[in-house]
């Protein structure tokens, strides 16, 4: 609503990364109420929701992105899904805004493996551009990119990051 009484594009820029972050908590509450047990969420079909969604949002005529899934049957505690949640948001949405800036094609993939009865590992990949030579996740200002350490933290999880024919983060936790 308000992006009507703004023409400021960074202002309104700002707006949609609020609105989209509002729109991967209320995904997870969606979840939460189609669920048969309140304890546990579907991952999947979360994320997948959260993604398709989020590619709608940033979609363009310009550019053509293609969003790829592969995922284990996951059912995560809320408590961890809503992080999780939240950082393949921030990942998914600044691959779109940054990562395919220089071509007209580009490839998004997001999966989710279960290692063992109780850990886990979330991969969000693209074949952008990649960060600049010497950029450090942890020395970032970008406030997207603070909330996912943050977020990782939060679920006692471990971030490689991979800056390699494009970027892949890798995530590995335990369900809270």
């Amino acid at each position: 609503l308000q992006t009507s009484y703004v023409s400021d594009d960074y202002t309104i820029e700002l707006l949609r990364e609020c609105q989209n972050r509002i729109k991967s908590m209320a995904f997870i509450h969606e979840s939460l109420y189609q669920s048969k047990d309140l304890s546990n969420i579907h991952f999947n079909s979360y994320i997948e929701n959260l993604c398709t969604n989020l590619h709608y949002s940033y979609s363009s005529n310009e550019k053509m992105v293609s969003l790829d899934f592969d995922f284990d049957e996951v059912f995560l505690k809320i408590d961890t899904a809503i992080p999780c949640g939240l950082i393949v948001n921030e990942l998914i949405s600044n691959a779109l805004k940054y990562a395919f800036t220089d071509q007209e094609e580009g490839k998004l993939s997001v999966s989710i493996r279960i290692l063992n009865d109780a850990e886990y590992e979330l991969q969000v990949a693209d074949n952008g551009k990649g960060f600049n030579d010497g950029f450090e996740i942890e020395e970032s200002d970008s406030l997207g990119l603070q909330l996912v350490l943050t977020l990782v933290d939060q679920i006692d999880g471990n971030l490689e990051v991979i800056n390699q024919d494009g970027l892949k983060f890798i995530i590995r936790f335990k369900d809270l």
